[in-house]
């Protein structure tokens, strides 16, 4: 059976904890979230890779975020900033293109709508909407917690917040803004829209995936996890949402009449705790990487085995496919990217 296999292409060190990395819209960059404040580009991945430093955050970089559609991204940091960079300036003060300070608090969480006009950020219980030009055009209530995850649905009219109690989606409809509550009593760490705007998921500190139909209202939990869910991520076709709490991947079927009443597919590879996931935008790929310095790919629905996997030098942190889902980049908490491209391969490879 042809199955997919890693290849990797080139490894950057970059000398600091990764804590985020968001690709460029044409795939060409990468920008990286450092642990020690550097807001980091890596440029050149379909040749060379090389890298450079466009900013700084005092005290440490939280997460980065690229515009859909242009050269231009955003970052957050624990000096209670989020920057708004032109990648395309040599760097410095004169790469910045607004300075925000949502509050006092860190802004833990950034994401831009998906036509690219709004910036939402989460910075403690308060989410704020921003324009291009670093405006903040409205600020929610605070939220009952703070704001755990955030994502957009595919419109981008709803906006997620997981929070303790539920997911609170906020309806963006300009100048007319809404929320709605979908109650869960634990603390929902996720948020996670099916790529076919029928099914908000959610995983929770009690150790529970926690799903609502958005059309008839509809809620289901699964259950039997060791611990918090903290990772929950959806097949571009919308079938297989992955989720884990431990050492294996747990992959749910939303195929035909859902997963209510059926046995996950449950994906044993990793030796410790899986600290990141990643299914391959317009593709069947799922990568998976954890504490065991390990990264391995899967194709749910057709393998029940890695069908190939990569030891690297440190715990993988944060892993992101290209737009285009032929690179993988894999961060590391020593402060390497390994780039990998996805090839055909035949049978099952381990390393």
């Amino acid at each position: 059976m042809s199955t997919a296999v890693l290849n990797e292409r080139a490894a950057v060190s970059l000398e600091t904890y990764v804590v985020d990395m968001a690709w460029s819209p044409d795939g060409n960059a990468l920008a990286v979230a450092g642990g020690e404040g550097a807001v980091i580009l890596v440029e050149g991945v379909a040749e060379k890779p090389r890298h450079r430093v466009l900013g700084e955050h005092g005290m440490g970089a939280l997460a980065v975020a690229w515009k859909p559609g242009a050269s231009v991204l955003a970052s957050s940091g624990q000096d209670s900033t989020v920057v708004v960079w032109d990648a395309a300036a040599p760097g410095g003060e004169g790469a910045v293109r607004s300075r925000l300070r949502p509050g006092t608090a860190w802004t833990d969480h950034i994401a831009w709508s998906p036509n690219g006009n709004l910036l939402a950020t989460a910075t403690g219980k308060v989410l704020s909407l921003w324009d291009e030009k670093g405006e903040r055009i409205h600020q929610f209530e605070p939220l009952p917690s703070t704001i755990s995850a955030l994502a957009w649905d595919r419109t981008g009219r709803d906006l997620a917040a997981a929070v303790q109690g539920g997911v609170f989606v906020h309806r963006i409809e300009p100048p007319r803004f809404s929320v709605r509550r979908y109650a869960w009593p634990a603390a929902c760490l996720t948020a996670a829209y099916s790529p076919n705007g029928r099914v908000l998921a959610t995983g929770t500190q009690d150790g529970t995936v926690h799903f609502w139909n958005l059309a008839t209202g509809k809620d289901s939990q699964m259950r039997g996890y060791p611990s918090k869910v903290t990772l929950t991520e959806w097949s571009a076709n919308s079938r297989y949402l992955a989720t884990t709490a431990g050492n294996d991947v747990v992959v749910w079927d939303f195929g035909g009449k859902g997963p209510e009443g059926t046995q996950p597919l449950e994906l044993q590879g990793h030796t410790e705790r899986i600290t990141a996931l990643a299914f391959q935008p317009n593709g069947a790929c799922l990568a998976s990487a954890g504490r065991d310095w390990r990264i391995s790919l899967w194709q749910p629905g057709k393998e029940r085995v890695a069908v190939d996997a990569h030891l690297t030098s440190g715990e993988i942190t944060a892993l992101r496919w290209s737009p285009d889902g032929r690179v993988l980049a894999a961060g590391d908490a020593k402060g390497t990217v390994r780039i990998y491209e996805v090839k055909t391969g035949e049978g099952p490879k381990k390393r």
